[in-house]
């Protein structure tokens, strides 16, 4: 088999680079597991972000913005479902209101210019269940039917031809005589295809994905940490109602803390946690979502700041998530990893590497940006 571009991934990333590149010529999208988005694509808040909290012309912030965008666009055609609730970040005292302020003045710089700051009062106005010094509405901010996105790019994927492989794991990729050969096992039966480039969209399997190719991510700093969070979902009977997203001062890089989230349905979810930087310098990796009840009080310490009327009872497991996440030696959180392997050696190889929040937002847009780096579009 022969094909011009192979997509190993089908979850948010790999289904838009694969929609961007099918005019292109002929795409072969390979997905180890039975359906799409079966991993990070799913395991998230489905919030589109407004594109607040990355550093100043960031790939994060740029692809942010410029993939909401193609969200909203999109849904306004009724493509998919999706939601503009907005997003209320609360302070809950003067120097978390500064840090808001800064948070306004950086995304400002980013793009995004429709942050109306609020005194407590006017918080509680607007959610009356919440109680904050101060805070910032970002009426941008969104939800949205996740799997609805990722069902529209694989449509607009195969509009073009493109072809989807399920349960089709990638064993080795050799480049030779300007190519790749790629070795796939699929129903226990191994078979190889040529294809001309190689995206790499494995998300928490990145890393792996670039061992394959004769790559050693260690030495290239493309080793991945996976960083686990849970969620907690409010009970039916919880009296506490909410309409927006509701998110406290980020307390650290990386992590937002631990927010409310209200989903298309009304239903409300607190989180994700994150891993404490010990498990993070471990490297353990354990591709397991099972959930106990173990940090029930410390979801609703954290989350009792803002929403004091909470109790332990309101809360049931909502299940947890695993993100892929590259990181510096310090712990702290790398830039997305896009780039065309040509000067490794490997042209025609795009690997897209720590693809963790704003991901699901930044998609589309990354999928465009992939397209760029093969010299397309």
């Amino acid at each position: 088999m022969e094909t011009t571009f192979t997509v190993v991934g089908a979850g948010a990333v790999g289904l838009a680079a694969a929609a961007e590149l099918a005019p292109h010529g002929s795409v072969l999208i390979l997905e180890r597991e039975g359906g799409i988005g079966q991993g990070v694509s799913s395991r998230n808040s489905q919030v589109v972000h407004a594109g607040i909290y990355y550093p100043l012309d960031s790939l994060r912030a740029r692809l942010c913005v410029e993939g909401r965008l193609l969200i909203e666009r999109w849904a306004a055609k009724g493509c998919f479902e999706y939601q503009r609730v907005g997003k209320l970040l609360v302070a809950k005292d003067a120097e978390e209101g500064r840090a808001l302020e800064s948070l306004r003045e950086r995304a400002l710089q980013n793009g995004v210019d429709d942050l109306t700051p609020l005194e407590g009062p006017e918080v509680t106005a607007l959610e009356p269940d919440v109680r904050a010094h101060s805070g910032m509405l970002s009426p941008s901010t969104g939800i949205l039917d996740g799997h609805g996105l990722l069902r529209h790019l694989l449509r607009r994927a195969e509009e073009h031809g493109a072809e989807l492989a399920l349960d089709c794991e990638v064993i080795a990729i050799e480049h030779t005589r300007g190519a790749y050969q790629v070795t796939i096992r699929q129903n226990g039966v191994e078979q190889r295809l040529r294809t001309r480039s190689v995206i790499n969209a494995a998300g928490l399997h990145a890393d792996t994905i670039v061992e394959r190719t004769g790559l050693d991510p260690d030495a290239a700093g493309l080793r991945l940490h996976w960083i686990r969070g849970e969620y907690f979902d409010l009970q039916p009977s919880c009296p506490i109602r909410i309409q927006r997203l509701v998110y406290p001062v980020p307390r650290a890089a990386g992590h937002l803390g631990i927010h409310v989230t209200v989903d298309l349905r009304g239903r409300l979810r607190l989180g994700p946690s994150a891993d404490p930087p010990e498990r993070r310098a471990s490297g353990a990796r354990n591709e397991s979502y099972a959930q106990d009840d173990r940090h029930r009080e410390e979801f609703v310490r954290a989350v009792r700041t803002y929403l004091p009327a909470l109790q332990a009872a309101d809360l049931t497991p909502g299940g947890a998530a695993l993100r892929p996440r590259l990181l510096h030696a310090d712990l702290t959180q790398q830039e997305f990893y896009l780039r065309e392997e040509s000067d490794r050696g490997l042209p025609g190889l795009v690997n897209c590497i720590g693809i963790d929040s704003p991901g699901l937002t930044a998609a589309p847009a990354i999928g465009r940006h992939v397209a760029r780096l093969l010299g397309l579009g």
